[in-house]
């Protein structure tokens, strides 16, 4: 079935615009701007690969990483033996040491352990919750079912310095995709309203059916493959409409409701979502589904990386990172922009990529 709705999903991807992108303007960052900086976890002493997601806690001046190999564990899960799909982590980096790197590769002590998570830890999706003072992150948990493993997402919670909360925040849909803690509620985008088989049918009819969810209440269900979420400086939610080449902006009431307000178009699929210091929505785009596609489920080439900044008042949009080939940064998923420059992550590529401004 897994092989249908991946066939599935590469033959959508090829009617998709967004398969070959527009021309588009000079980056603000040049390639030659940027480098990459190698992660180490220090437990196992292992690269760190598929930095998917990144949130800033501006207070204490530090990034924090969620990543795991994706390929690996669904690889792994497939064999069908007693071993546990690997496992990722979540690390804490601070601004110094990506703007001022020392030695080759950096070592960074995971916040917690995958044995502290039933099912091991492998962060997709992760929010910062700064009054609190903890993190909120998709868990892409594993646990056998008869002789395969099944994945099952939890929405899970950690202590800014590491503490782990036993237990659930609040259930995750089952095609959980990122989350958003705002106002003391906990929104999570799901790309899909169905899982397994009825999936792939959504992806082949190009359906207008996946959203937002508050809890297990689907509060917007109207988006094109939902991906990241954000809350914007004016309160509304910022939201990835990965088919439909386009960033959501949805209005919240009083009563809880949410509608579609407005929304930006963008040259490429955006991915995850993160607000910049003035106010503009940073979103990584995918240029090329179809080379995405192939570098992600079958670890084929590279795919290339863009990072916008949108102005969510006036709709303009500026380009701040182009690599058309992927040949610096391959298949990049996230990026935050910081008075230094502009961090990024990827789902398949190793390490983070750091542009500093004025270099």
């Amino acid at each position: 079935m897994n092989q249908v709705k991946n066939s599935l999903i590469a033959g959508f991807c090829l009617s998709l615009a967004a398969c070959s992108g527009p021309d588009i303007e000079a980056p603000q960052f040049a390639l030659d701007q940027c480098y990459r900086l190698p992660l180490v976890d220090a437990s196992t002493g292992k690269a760190v690969l598929g930095a998917e997601d990144l949130v800033w806690d501006q207070a204490h001046n530090r990034i924090f990483i969620a990543a795991y190999d994706r390929r690996a564990t669904e690889k792994a899960a497939k064999k069908k033996t007693d071993d546990h799909p690997p496992s990722g982590g979540i690390y804490a980096i601070g601004l110094g040491q990506l703007f001022e790197p020392v030695g080759d590769a950096l070592k960074l002590t995971p916040l917690a352990l995958p044995h502290e998570f039933s099912g091991g830890l492998r962060p997709h999706g992760m929010t910062y919750d700064a009054a609190n003072r903890e993190l909120i992150f998709i868990n892409r948990t594993y646990a056998k079912d008869g002789r395969k493993w099944r994945m099952t997402p939890k929405l899970q919670r950690l202590g800014a310095n590491g503490e782990v909360f036993v237990g659930v925040a609040s259930e995750a849909p089952c095609s959980a995709n990122n989350v958003v803690a705002a106002d003391g509620e906990i929104f999570t985008s799901f790309d899909h309203a169905s899982c397994g088989w009825q999936g792939g049918i959504e992806n082949l009819f190009n359906l207008a059916s996946s959203g937002i969810a508050n809890g297990t209440e689907h509060v917007f269900k109207k988006a094109r493959f939902a991906n990241g979420i954000a809350v914007t400086d004016t309160g509304d939610v910022a939201l990835a409409a990965t088919r439909e080449q386009a960033l959501l902006l949805l209005s919240r009431t009083e009563n809880g409701t949410i509608s579609e307000a407005g929304r930006i178009e963008v040259p490429g699929g955006p991915d995850n979502l993160s607000i910049a210091s003035d106010g503009g929505i940073v979103a990584a785009l995918h240029p090329n589904m179809f080379k995405l596609a192939l570098n992600r489920k079958l670890g084929l080439g590279r795919a290339p990386s863009r990072i916008v900044k949108a102005d969510p008042d006036t709709g303009n949009v500026a380009i701040l990172f182009d690599d058309p080939d992927g040949s610096k940064y391959s298949a990049a998923t996230v990026a935050i922009s910081l008075p230094q420059g502009l961090v990024l992550g990827s789902v398949t590529d190793s390490g983070l990529l750091i542009c500093r401004e004025g270099a």
